[in-house]
This record gives structure tokens, sequence and C-alpha cells, in this order.
């Protein structure tokens, strides 16, 4: 009878967890889908679209706007619609990561391969393999790195820091910035050939004052979105 009783339980714990695994899985799909992306202003329609054809594409995808315009949101639908849904999507804040680290934190990097390096550490390229890569602010990435960058991208082949093998990867990149690269390749602080492999399909965000129909569609999605967090009833 103990027997059956621990076995009874351990089989309602394993049921418990799967039902809550699908309904995140289910919260994270709505989240990340194009009913997330809040509009329907004229602005946006293009951009619906655009994101519903390249989804079905590998191409990897250069997002251009403002900031606080849902370059992000917009790289997870693209994701979410795709026939990698279920792949790792990986998201990197390219001005965040400090120089001195950046291809470790692209490539990863062997045990002992520069001080601190205390054991081996997976690269961003290697975890989104099969799936898609987030370059978020892609134009901070330093001159130095954006060689190595490109062999990746063109080869699909990266090697760590301090490794002597060649490892293989499926990668979709997709980047995003809100400065102008081409400004940037023309003043050699971007390099040219990196720019055109990122940028094989472009996706243009508009700015709010291009969409001011969406506001009060915005200011009512925030006031839900918060209401629920803080436990505030909307008035």
């Amino acid at each position: 009878i103990d027997e059956m009783k621990v076995a009874i339980k351990s089989a309602l714990k394993s049921v418990a967890l799967e039902k809550e695994n699908r309904q995140l899985r289910s919260e994270l799909g709505k989240a990340f889908s194009l009913e997330n992306i809040v509009g329907n202003s004229p602005a946006m329609q293009p951009v619906f679209d655009m994101i519903k054809r390249v989804s079905q594409t590998k191409s990897n995808i250069m997002i251009l706007g403002e900031s606080g315009t849902g370059k992000e949101l917009v790289a997870h639908a693209i994701h979410r619609h795709s026939a990698e849904s279920s792949s790792p999507f990986v998201v990197i804040n390219c001005a965040a990561v400090p120089e001195a680290l950046f291809e470790s934190e692209l490539f990863g990097h062997k045990k002992g391969s520069f001080t601190g390096a205390v054991q081996d550490k997976t690269g961003i390229f290697e975890q989104a393999d099969k799936g898609s890569l987030f370059l978020d602010e892609v134009g901070d990435i330093p001159l130095t790195v954006q060689v190595k960058l490109l062999r990746a991208i063109q080869q699909r082949v990266f090697r760590a820091v301090g490794g002597t093998e060649d490892k293989h990867v499926d990668v979709r990149i997709i980047c995003a910035t809100n400065k102008n690269l081409e400004e940037m390749v023309a003043k050699g602080t971007f390099r040219e050939d990196l720019f055109y492999r990122l940028n094989v399909i472009q996706i243009r965000l508009p700015s709010l004052k291009e969409r001011k129909e969406d506001i009060p569609l915005l200011a009512e999605f925030f006031l839900r979105k918060f209401a629920l967090v803080m436990g505030k009833p909307i008035k």
C-alpha cells in the first residue's frame, strides 16, 4: 500500500508538471506572437505582412527602428512563426557586452584560454544551433570581432577561444539596431561585407509619431498589463 501511495503521488506530480509546462508554452507562444504586437494603424500593416512572409525563410533579417519601437518583439514573432519555433531563440544585447569578452560570448571558450577562464563555456552561437540568434544593438559589435562573426555567418563555422577544432552550426541571424549602419560603413566603423550579410531582408519599424492611431491601443495594453502585474483594478 505504501509503495502504491508513493507511485500515485509521483504520477500526480508528473501530470501536474506536464500541465504546467503546457500552460507555460502556450502563454509564451501567445506572448511572442503577432497578437502581442499592438497596433492596427496603416503604418503597421506592412510590418505584420513582412513578419508572416520572412518567418517562412531562413534568410538573415535586419530590423531597424528607434528605441522602444518593439524590435525584439518582432524578432520573437518571426521565430515563433517559423518552422524552427520549437528550437532555441537566443538573445544577446551587443551594447551590454565588454569588448574583451565579446568573442567568448559569441563562440565560447576553453578552460585556461585566458585569465578567469576556469571552465569551458558554450557560446551563444552553439546555444542557438538549429534555431535563431537575435543580435540586439548589432551596431555596437567591436570591429575586432566583426571579421570572426562574418566567417561564422558565411561558413556556419566557428572556433571557441582557445579551441583547436571548428564547430558547425545552423543558425538564422536576426539583428536589430537604432543606428544608421550605412553611415557607419562609410566611416569605417562597421564592415561593409558584414552589413550586407546581415541586411538580407530589412524590416523598418515606424516610430510612434508615424502611428498615432495606435496610441490609445498601446495605452490600454500597458494599463491592463501593469494592473494585472500589480493586482490593481482598472479605473
